[in-house]
C-alpha cells in the first residue's frame, strides 16, 4: 500500500487516515469504516462490540503499571459530509478520495475531505496499538453529521470510565468545554401545479461560488447562504413583474451553509428578469465578505409543462425571504459566542413539492423551543407544515475538571503554551453521552481544520503530529 503522506512522527496515524479515505463512508454508510475498526481490534486481541445502530465499541485494558491510572473514553464519529464542487464527477457511495498534500495541509480535490471525524478514527486506532495508558475504552459512532443517531442509540452503560476526550474539535490550540443543541425542521409545500398547455421555455437562475462551511462553526464568519440570496433575487424579480416558480434546488446538508443554489422560473419578460436580477447581483456582491469573493449569478435556459400558481410561488419564496438565519443572538455571559442561530440548508423539489430543511442551535433549551414554535407559526401563514426532528442536548460547562486540567497542564508542559478553553456554537456528541453517563469528565480537542463540511476542506499535518504528541504524552503519564 503506498501512502502520500510523509515526514511525520505520527506516520501511523496518517496511514490509517488515508486507509479510511479509500472506504466510502457518507452519514448512513459507515459500514465499511465499522467493518475496518472491527478487523483491526480483532487484530490486537481486543474486546470489541458492534450494536444495532451501527456503533464500534472497543476496550483495551491497561498496560503494566498503568493499572491504577484512572481510564479514559476516547470518542470520534466515523461519518463524514459528502460535499463536491458543481461538476465533479465523484461517487460518495462507491469512490475513494482524491487525496493531496499542499503546504503541509491534506485535501481532496473537489470534495470534502472528512477530515471531521476521520483523524478522530485514525488516532484512536493508532493509540489502541501504543503499549503505555490507562484501560482505554474507544467509542466510534455513526450518523453524528445528520442528527447523532449514533450518540443516541448507543447503550452508554458499556462506559466505564468517568474520563472522556471527544476528538471532534478542530482548533489544536483551544480545548472545548461545552457545546449548543439544536434540531432540524421540515418544512414541505405540497400545491399543485398548473399544467401548460404546451412545453415552455423557462429561465434558469443558479447562484455559485460562495464559500459554505459549517452551519455552527461558521455561522458569525459573514458567510452568505446561496438559499437566502436566491430567495432575495427572485424576490426582486418579481417586483417588477409576475414570476411562476418551477422548481427550487440548493445546498446538500441542514448543517452546512448553502454554496449553491437554482431556481426555474417562468415570467412575462425573461430578458427583463435576468436584467433586473444581474442588478441585484451587482448590489449583493458589495455587500459580501471577502470569503464569498467567487460569488456569481449565472442564467440558463429549461423546458417546462408545468409551474407553480402565482400565489404558491409567493408563499414559498415568502418563507425562504422572511425565515431568520444565521446568526440570531450572542451570548450575554461569554463574549463572542454565539448563543442562537439558525441555517437554512436545503430546498429540493419533487414534482408538486418543495421541501425546505432547516437547522436550529442554541445553549439554551428556551431557544431551541422558541426556533420551533417560530418556525411552526410562519409555515402556518404560508399554508406549509412543519415537522421538527432529531433534537440533541447541548453540553453545558462545567467550571471544574481536573481532566481539562491535565490535560492543559500536558500540552503546556510540551509548547509553552496554555491552549484557550471555549464554548462553541456546533454540536457535539458530548452532551448526549454525558447526559446518559453520570459523573463523566469531558474535554474536546483536535487538529487545526479549515473550511470542513466543504469542498475547501483543509487538514493541517503538523498540527495533527503535535495533538498526536499530547494525546500520547497525556495517556503515558503516572
Amino acid at each position: 500500500m503506498s501512502y502520500i503522506i510523509n515526514g511525520y512522527e505520527n506516520k501511523r496515524v496518517f496511514e490509517i487516515f488515508e486507509d479510511l479515505c479509500r472506504i466510502p463512508h457518507g452519514s448512513g454508510n459507515e459500514s465499511g469504516i465499522a467493518d475496518y475498526v472491527e478487523r483491526f481490534a480483532s487484530g490486537l486481541g481486543l474486546e470489541c462490540h458492534r450494536d444495532k445502530t451501527g456503533n464500534v465499541f472497543i476496550r483495551k485494558g491497561a498496560s503494566a503499571g498503568y493499572e491504577n491510572i484512572p481510564a479514559v473514553l476516547l470518542q470520534g464519529h466515523m461519518d463524514m459530509v459528502c460535499e463536491k464542487n458543481a461538476g465533479v464527477l465523484h461517487d460518495f457511495e462507491r469512490d475513494p478520495l482524491d487525496l493531496f498534500v499542499e503546504d503541509g495541509l491534506l485535501g481532496a480535490r473537489g470534495t470534502s475531505l472528512g477530515g471531521d471525524n476521520g483523524i478522530a478514527v485514525a488516532m484512536m486506532l493508532a493509540l489502541l496499538e501504543t503499549n503505555s495508558h490507562p484501560m482505554l475504552e474507544c467509542l466510534f459512532t455513526v450518523e453524528e453529521e445528520t442528527g447523532l443517531a449514533g450518540a443516541k442509540g448507543f447503550d452508554c452503560s458499556l462506559i466505564t470510565a468517568k474520563r472522556m476526550i471527544n476528538l471532534d474539535s478542530e482548533e489544536e490550540n483551544t480545548v472545548t468545554a461545552g457545546c449548543a443543541g439544536g434540531v432540524r425542521t421540515e418544512i414541505s409545500f405540497n400545491f399543485d401545479k398548473v399544467d401548460l398547455e404546451s412545453a415552455r421555455e423557462a429561465v434558469e437562475i443558479k447562484i455559485s461560488g460562495l464559500a459554505g462551511g459549517h452551519s455552527g462553526a461558521d455561522i458569525n464568519s459573514g458567510r452568505s447562504n446561496a438559499l437566502v440570496l436566491l430567495s432575495r433575487i427572485l424576490q426582486r424579480a418579481g417586483e417588477e413583474q409576475k414570476v411562476w416558480l418551477c422548481s427550487v434546488f440548493g445546498g446538500g446538508k441542514d448543517n452546512a451553509i448553502a454554496r449553491e443554489g437554482s431556481a426555474v422560473v417562468l415570467c412575462e419578460d425573461a430578458e427583463k428578469l435576468r436584467g433586473d436580477i444581474s442588478d441585484e447581483a451587482i448590489c449583493i456582491k458589495r455587500e459580501l465578505c471577502s470569503l464569498d469573493a467567487g460569488f456569481e449569478v449565472s442564467f440558463g435556459t429549461q423546458s417546462v409543462t408545468s409551474c407553480f400558481r402565482l400565489k404558491d410561488t409567493k408563499r414559498i419564496l415568502g418563507f425562504m425571504s422572511l425565515v431568520k438565519t444565521g446568526v440570531l443572538k450572542f451570548s450575554n455571559d461569554i463574549k463572542g459566542l454565539v448563543e442562537y442561530s439558525r441555517n437554512l440548508g436545503i430546498a429540493e423539489t419533487n414534482g408538486n413539492k418543495v421541501r425546505l430543511t432547516l437547522s436550529s442551535r442554541s445553549s439554551l433549551e428556551s431557544q431551541i423551543d422558541l426556533s420551533c414554535r417560530e418556525l411552526a407559526a410562519l409555515a402556518a401563514l404560508v399554508k406549509a407544515k412543519s415537522k421538527h426532528y432529531s433534537r440533541y442536548p447541548g453540553w453545558e460547562f462545567n467550571p471544574q475538571s481536573s481532566l481539562r486540567d491535565e490535560y492543559l497542564n500536558t500540552y503546556e508542559s510540551l509548547y509553552g503554551t496554555r491552549p484557550e478553553v471555549v464554548v462553541i456554537h456546533a454540536g457535539l456528541e458530548c452532551g448526549i453521552i454525558s447526559s446518559k453517563t453520570e459523573g463523566l469528565d469531558i474535554i474536546s480537542i483536535g487538529p487545526n481544520m479549515y473550511d470542513i463540511h466543504s469542498p475547501a476542506e483543509r487538514l493541517d499535518l503538523r498540527s495533527c503530529e503535535k495533538i498526536w504528541k499530547v494525546l500520547e504524552t497525556f495517556l503515558s503519564r503516572k
